[in-house]
């Protein structure tokens, strides 16, 4: 009788498709593949050093996403992204943001505030661009575990892996505005008011994709 199967093989795969995905995401992003462009999948296999099942996969994926769209007979192509598509992403993610800061606010505690403060310090301080990005990310990830449900949780994870990190990293978080900004959510997390906690995340992530669109376009990875 044949052994039963450990499964390890089918979770490689998956997680090579996850590799792949982030690494078209990060070529759509950044102009190596354009608007309508046909996605070379043999290409990207034979650079990866993966065969084409875990690149299909991946394509499955961004497709959900809605960043490529596959024709019957032809392949798949990248959709143009416009505007509306990055700035109805932040506008999503601000809300489970600000939905997991106004539960924080009724269950933060002293050790997560002075944690808070640590982390909005050290990112007003740092002259550090991948570090200030790490402890913004540290920042965030720990208001949405302090107070996010499980739900929101699971939500903020898809949004998170949307759009590649290098999106993410363009707004700095030690500009001026962001300082303020996540001073701001601080204090109203301190004072337990949750609805203004709510709306300063929103404010903030909507000003970050502000920046991120401003800096799209100029890039003309934008189509519109």
């Amino acid at each position: 009788m044949a052994g039963r199967s450990t499964g390890a093989p089918r979770v490689q795969r998956r997680a090579m498709a996850v590799e792949v995905a982030e690494h078209i995401r990060s070529m759509i992003f950044d102009g190596r593949l354009s608007a309508e462009q046909r996605v070379p999948q043999d290409a990207i296999a034979a650079e990866l050093g993966v065969s084409r099942l875990p690149v299909r996969e991946a394509l499955i994926t961004l497709e959900s996403d809605g960043l490529v769209a596959s024709e019957p007979h032809r392949g798949t192509f990248v959709v143009p992204i416009r505007s509306e598509d990055i700035d109805d992403h932040y506008r999503l993610y601000g809300m489970a943001q600000g939905l997991a800061a106004g539960g924080a606010a009724r269950r933060i505690t002293e050790p997560v505030l002075t944690r808070l403060d640590e982390l909005h310090r050290a990112m007003s301080e740092s002259t550090d661009p991948d570090l200030a990005h790490d402890l913004n990310w540290e920042f965030h990830s720990l208001v949405n575990h302090t107070g996010a449900s499980r739900r929101t949780l699971s939500v903020l994870r898809q949004l998170s892996h949307a759009l590649p990190r290098e999106v993410y990293s363009i707004p700095h978080p030690a500009r001026p505005a962001a300082v303020r900004q996540h001073a701001e959510i601080v204090e109203a997390l301190r004072a337990r008011d949750g609805a203004a906690a709510d709306r300063l995340n929103q404010e903030h992530v909507r000003a970050e994709g502000d920046e991120v669109v401003a800096l799209l376009k100029r890039n003309g990875i934008l189509s519109d």
